[in-house]
């Protein structure tokens, strides 16, 4: 296999992932599906409402959602901008959205033991 197509497979592979963690993981506001896809070590980056910076750890990150609490009538879709593969490292910028709120996410992964995950994700808020 060719490095270009090497390379294809591997953004299809990385979008795949998030699609089946990471936005059902919105879609089902279940923290079980992020687990799939959020390294240990995930940091999470982000302005809160007084423009400070705010670092939250997976943990915290996980108690945002409860499956059971879920507004399972809300349409998320999730866009790809880019994804930027080099060797066992990747960068990705989409837009995950519903009608109540929409994010513009940049996430840095890795390729560990054969599996891609998210170890870092910053993001800002577009509604």
């Amino acid at each position: 296999m060719s490095n270009e197509s090497s390379e294809e497979s591997e953004i299809e592979t990385i979008k795949k992932v998030i699609m089946d963690y990471y936005h059902e993981g919105h879609v089902r506001s279940d923290p079980e599906l992020y687990k799939n896809i959020l390294h240990d070590e995930w940091k999470f980056f982000l302005f809160d409402q007084n423009n400070q910076l705010k670092i939250v750890d997976k943990a915290e990150y996980l108690s945002w959602y409860d499956p059971e609490k879920a507004n399972i009538n809300l349409n998320w879709m999730t866009e790809f901008y880019n994804v930027d593969v080099t060797g066992n490292n990747a960068a990705v910028k989409l837009k995950i959205e519903c009608e109540e709120v929409g994010y513009i996410d940049y996430f840095n992964l890795m390729k560990i033991n054969n599996k891609w995950w998210i170890v870092h994700k910053l993001s800002h808020k577009i509604k």
